[in-house]
């Protein structure tokens, strides 16, 4: 049995419509774009871009979304990584 992975960014877990327009907003419309990019990069073009209200939750979600994982559920070292990526340390 094959599953079809999600069209629309909003179908990713951790994601809704909110996220999606912010994504496209900076060029990412498919979960596809999502996966070349990465989530630390993603999160680095919304903040260039002045998305408001990004947080590091947020940052967690789109790594979550990636591996289809409850954003809580990421390994510490994973998140310690992606915040050193996207530029969240300092």
């Amino acid at each position: 049995m094959s599953t079809t992975p999600p069209a629309r960014l909003r179908d990713l877990r951790n994601l809704g419509p909110a996220s999606e327009r912010a994504l496209a907003a900076v060029g990412i419309r498919t979960p596809a774009d999502l996966d070349a990019v990465g989530a630390a990069a993603a999160f680095r073009r919304l903040a260039d871009a002045g998305t408001p209200h990004l947080t590091r939750t947020f940052l967690w979600a789109l790594a979550g979304a990636l591996d289809d994982l409850d954003w809580r559920e990421l390994p510490p070292d994973l998140r310690r990584r992606l915040a050193v990526e996207a530029g969240l340390t300092g």
